[in-house]
């Protein structure tokens, strides 16, 4: 909320831990241990690779990131 603000509130993807490609059209997705909520744009980067990026795996990439201030200030 802090960087999109009201226009982001509640604007969520839902990420599945098993490519759908992979499982085939008779597998039946259980919600619980398949789906996961992500932001968008965490969403989109979990799917820069393929495989897709697991979601413990973007943790750890995010958590050796600077803050990021928005909007930047000059240093």
């Amino acid at each position: 909320a802090d960087l999109h603000g009201q226009a982001g509130e509640g604007v969520i993807h839902v990420h599945h831990l098993r490519e759908l490609a992979k499982v085939g059209a008779q597998y039946k997705i259980d919600p619980i241990s398949d789906l996961r909520p992500a932001c968008p744009n965490c969403h989109a980067i979990l799917h820069t690779v393929s495989p897709a990026m697991t979601i413990e795996r973007l943790r750890d990439v995010l958590a050796g990131q600077k803050p990021i201030q928005w909007p930047s200030k000059p240093e």
